[in-house]
């Protein structure tokens, strides 16, 4: 995806328009003494990285259910020892309920976090201003109560991962701090909390944070803040602010600077112009005509703080794969679809999108096993009818994209999300195919506890074809696709197990048929890092409700079966497409009624959010299927580009992730299908008509950024 060309002016986001006036500046806090016998709390602004500050209490935000991003993350990093994560497996596991203002508490190993905890934040997309406040001033009581804490090292919580520009967030820490004071009985002033650093690891959001919260802060006398901005070595720039620096050097050769906030101090090589017309050599290549025009901007841009300046700078690919994924929640709701973002800079607030969803149970037949042309045609308007226009900017393929949904919202075939910025005629390659796409399902229980899988050589199961050819299950290409799997995973170093075809219905030399009863054998075991399966799928209605599972040809094996197992797989794949012969019967027969309220009713778009819920719930960190009927050849193209990338890693290059795995199998079908091979299947049927968009079929659910650390003996 190719950059516009854009003015200077064009970078300026944040500087004053026509239709865009600057904003009346807020009231300043009321004057108030502090409280008799005690001084100031002193709120230093520190340049540097959260972990490598020295205080007694380290603490983040925390949103509900999310994954540790940014400061959190370098935060969890700085606590756990490797391979583990303990704020991330905390979370997965649902132990941090993380309501407003709730702290919990972390052991920490040695270093210079000596403590650290999380603050709730609530759900994501529900921090406003005011409930900012309530965090601070909750925080605040909290560690004031622990007596022991004389500094505290946070962040500026609810901006860089929250919805909150600056100002907001520098607002709600000042007022909430100065109601925690105001609450807390007179102390003496050489006992407890006397300072807290807000720390931001690149220099000019530290200077606009110092900046926002001088002029919030006011005539405020129980809150402090230091003048000057605290440097540590292990600050940083970003690409974005090293631009903002690099243009506010070259306005200083203009001989007019902007202002800078009192003790940021100028950058380096921004000073005042030295003797000579360096401005005129840096611009002697241009056009005269044009060499003016940028004089002229030059010398309006000289005039704004650089604090007001935020230039987006694209990334590079491989700094797309180490980047906070794009998080975007799509749930069902009265009326349409409720969205909610979170980025690495901000999360979008919710949104409300009013769909019809009869319409939308349309779009998502269509999209589903799709016509060349729908496959084609369809996609741009996905985009455009459901997904906010303030989000589609955020869905591009510049971070990995991490999509929340509910039962209902996960039969939209998201795979198939375009990019919405692209406005010339031509074509650019699916989001999917650009960038890790994956999936996260939002249930009413957490993941169980499990225990790994223990170390030693991998171990995986393969299963192909068990259903009973006189029932109308045998696919001769799923057995294909086993054999080839097995003979991809043992060449990487994988020790396979190896099931092909129903019980009594004839056996294959050296292979051992795939019952039921046996397959269940082997997985309660456990020790098997990765199953694969390659068969027909299908609901089964009971008293109990419906369940989805696997066709054998003595039934269904679902999740249900697998309940005792303690040590479930890290890895599911299912090439699993849906069958109306219900297991037992032999005939066809409608599937089970779809749950109250959803709008559309496509067996085959259930049928992978349905398994991937069931799999997940006894602990299966990742469940890959295939949303519709593959191409045999394709499917076993997918299932061997997977594996090969996730497991071939050369000496020193550390473990590839699960999405980048299923991302690189994506694209492998994307830039094969328009010269893949014919296959068995008569021309005009439908696995050899979708055969264009199969990449959109395989559906991840998991964690993108999970690496595949691979169990070595002892």
């Amino acid at each position: 995806m190719s950059t516009p060309v854009v003015r200077i002016a064009d970078l300026l986001e944040d500087a004053p328009t026509d239709s865009a006036p600057p904003p009346r500046p807020s009231a300043p806090a009321s004057r108030e003494p502090p409280p008799a016998g005690r001084p100031p709390l002193t709120v230093t602004v520190v340049w540097g990285d959260l972990p490598e500050v020295p205080a007694d209490l380290h603490v983040t935000g925390h949103y509900q259910a999310v994954l540790p991003t940014a400061a959190e993350r370098a935060l969890d990093h700085a606590i756990s020892t490797e391979p583990r994560r303990l704020i991330t497996e905390h979370t997965k596991l649902g132990w941090i309920d993380a309501q407003l203002g709730e702290v919990t508490y972390f052991p920490c190993r040695e270093g210079t976090v000596r403590s650290a905890a999380v603050v709730g934040m609530g759900p994501m997309g529900t921090l406003t201003e005011r409930r900012a406040a309530q965090l601070h001033r909750s925080l605040l009581v909290e560690v004031m109560g622990l007596g022991h804490v004389r500094t505290l090292a946070t962040v500026l919580i609810g901006s860089g991962t929250g919805n909150l520009t600056v100002a907001e967030a520098a607002r709600a820490l000042v007022h909430g701090f100065a109601g925690a004071l105001r609450a807390q009985a007179p102390a003496s002033a050489a006992a407890g909390l006397t300072e807290v650093l807000v720390v931001e690891i690149d220099r000019l959001r530290a200077e606009q944070l110092l900046r926002a919260l001088r002029e919030c802060a006011g005539e405020q006398t129980s809150v402090r803040i230091a003048p000057r901005l605290r440097e540590e070595s292990s600050g940083s720039l970003s690409p974005q602010s090293a631009a903002v620096y690099a243009l506010t050097a070259l306005t200083g050769l203009t001989g007019r600077t902007g202002t800078t906030p009192d003790g940021a101090g100028p950058p380096e090589g921004a000073g005042s112009p030295p003797d000579g017309d360096l401005l005129g050599e840096v611009l002697a290549g241009l056009e005269p005509s044009l060499r003016h025009r940028v004089r002229a901007q030059l010398g309006r841009l000289a005039d704004v703080d650089r604090t007001d300046l935020s230039l987006k700078v694209r990334r590079t690919m491989d700094a797309v794969q180490g980047a906070t994924p794009v998080r975007v929640s799509a749930l069902s709701g009265v009326g349409g679809l409720r969205w909610a973002a979170l980025t690495e800079r901000a999360t979008v607030p919710e949104r409300l999108v009013p769909v019809d969803m009869d319409l939308l149970r349309q779009l998502v037949d269509r999209l589903t096993e799709p016509s060349a042309e729908d496959a084609r045609d369809l996609p741009d308007l996905l985009s455009r009818f459901v997904v906010p226009a303030d989000f589609q900017q955020l869905l591009t393929d510049e971070a990995t994209v991490l999509m929340e949904l509910d039962q209902e919202t996960a039969l939209v075939p998201w795979e198939f999300l375009a990019d919405v910025k692209q406005r010339s005629g031509e074509r650019d390659a699916p989001l999917a195919v650009r960038t890790p796409l994956s999936r996260q399902l939002r249930t009413p229980y957490s993941r169980v506890i499990t225990e790994e899988v223990a170390a030693g050589p991998l171990k995986a199961l393969v299963i192909g074809d068990p259903g009973d050819p006189e029932k109308g299950f045998e696919l001769a290409g799923a057995r294909d696709e086993a054999f080839a799997v097995s003979s991809r995973l043992s060449s990487l170093g994988v020790e396979v197990t190896l099931f092909v075809g129903a019980a009594g219905a004839g056996r294959l030399a050296g292979v051992p048929p795939a019952s039921r009863l046996d397959v269940l054998r082997v997985l309660l075991a456990g020790g098997h890092h990765i199953v694969h399966y390659c068969g027909h799928s299908s609901f089964d209605a009971s008293a109990s409700g419906v369940r989805s599972g696997w066709v054998f040809a003595d039934g269904l094996l679902t999740a249900q079966e697998l309940a005792q197992l303690e040590r479930p797989p890290r890895i599911v794949v299912a090439n699993a497409c849906y069958s109306a012969l219900l297991a037992g019967t032999g005939r066809a027969a409608p599937p089970a009624e779809p749950p109250p309220g959803t709008p559309w009713g496509s067996p085959q778009a259930r049928l992978v959010p349905s398994l991937a819920d069931e799999f997940l719930r006894v602990g299966v960190a990742h469940y890959i299927g295939a949303g519709w009927r593959i191409p045999d050849d394709q499917a076993t193209a997918f299932s061997e580009a997977f594996y090969t990338h996730l497991l071939e890693t050369g000496p020193g290059e550390p473990e590839h992730t699960v999405g980048a795995a299923v991302h690189t199998a994506r694209r492998a079908l994307y830039d094969d299908s328009p010269h893949a091979a014919s296959t068995q299947h008569p021309a005009g049927t439908a696995p050899e008509r979708h055969r264009n968009s199969t990449w959109a079929a395989y559906q991840h659910y998991g964690d993108p950024t999970d690496p595949f650390v691979r169990a070595r003996s002892d």
